[in-house]
């Protein structure tokens, strides 16, 4: 395997009742990029997704995260190795505070054992300091500092997927999947979400995101890959899939130029 590939996806299927939600796909991710996934509705997007992160098990192929095979491993595997994600339907805890909520993502990444964190020994009392303290680093991060003491319900459609991006970032990955981080989101909330996409990039994350706001993707994109019917039918700079027919032919109905609009 070239040591480039941060990740690398090797002839993925996943069926479901006998049809390929995912049809032999393979592509790559080089480490410290920001790589796009886009494709019409029911492309195989999600799914393939659900695949990297070991939601679910793929029926053939491989995923290399950083020279390791881990079909099979299961999903807080995964997330130990370095892999986070966020979701296209916005998964809060409303009922807990916004700094709560990222202190949950981060409490993945503590040592203490159960008898510490029941008679709040001295070691887990330090690490709940540290959990804190790097929990409101990354709630300053997405610009959601002075909401800590918020209910999450409380915020806003815009806060809260920036809330749900802390939280992922709390697991301190190495490779973050954002899925669909614009839905929903005005003109001045994508701008936002770009200059974000480039600071967790400049932090040393490396970004895959699925997005349909295809501003978005040819403004923040080094690579995009595109899938069709759950295949790959194009995959290049952002400039090369724009002008591809393969491309512009599964958009029907979406004009060339549109791929590089303001969204």
């Amino acid at each position: 395997m070239n040591e480039t590939h941060f990740l690398k996806v090797e002839n993925l299927t996943k069926l479901f009742g006998g049809l390929a939600a995912v049809n032999d796909v393979s592509f790559s991710v080089d480490k410290g990029s920001i790589k796009a996934i886009i494709g019409p509705n029911g492309a195989g997007k999600t799914t393939l997704f659900d695949l990297l992160i070991g939601v679910q098990q793929p029926n053939s192929g491989s995923i290399w995260f950083e020279g390791k095979n881990i079909v099979g491993y299961k999903a807080h595997q995964i997330a130990d190795l370095g892999m986070s994600r966020t979701f296209q339907t916005i998964q809060l805890f409303g009922n807990m505070t916004v700094l709560e909520n990222v202190m949950v993502g981060r409490h993945a990444r503590t040592t203490s054992e159960f008898t510490q964190v029941g008679l709040r020994l001295p070691k887990f009392l330090r690490e709940e300091r540290k959990i804190k303290e790097e929990a409101l680093k990354n709630l300053e991060l997405v610009g959601l500092g002075l909401q800590a003491d918020k209910l999450a319900d409380t915020l806003s459609f815009g806060q809260q997927r920036l809330l749900e991006l802390a939280r992922a970032l709390a697991t301190s990955p190495k490779l973050i999947l954002l899925d669909e981080p614009a839905a929903g989101l005005n003109t001045y909330e994508i701008e936002e979400l770009r200059n974000l996409i480039y600071k967790i990039r400049d932090m040393g994350i490396t970004v895959l995101l699925v997005e349909h706001n295809m501003g978005l993707v040819m403004r923040v994109s080094d690579e995009v890959l595109v899938l069709d019917y759950g295949q790959v039918i194009a995959e290049g700079s952002p400039e090369q899939v724009r002008d591809d027919p393969k491309v512009i032919e599964a958009y029907l109905g979406v004009e060339v130029n549109d791929f590089g609009g303001e969204g």
